[in-house]
């Protein structure tokens, strides 16, 4: 199972790159139904939330 989770982060973090994208799309592109339990599951993985992780990409 955290081989997909790490799979899912991955694309998560590549398109979080992407401001087009609001976060509850990129949970549903990733495969998670629920932008909640995406948010918990990007931040155990990766450290922080994902809309932290854009804003420090972006510098802002």
């Amino acid at each position: 199972m955290d081989h997909l989770t790490r799979i899912r982060m991955d694309l998560a973090r590549e398109l979080l790159k992407d401001q087009t994208y609001k976060i509850y799309e990129i949970s549903e592109m990733v495969g998670y139904g629920d932008s909640n339990y995406f948010s918990k599951q990007f931040k155990r993985m990766e450290g922080v939330y994902p809309l932290e992780f854009r804003r420090l990409y972006l510098g802002k």
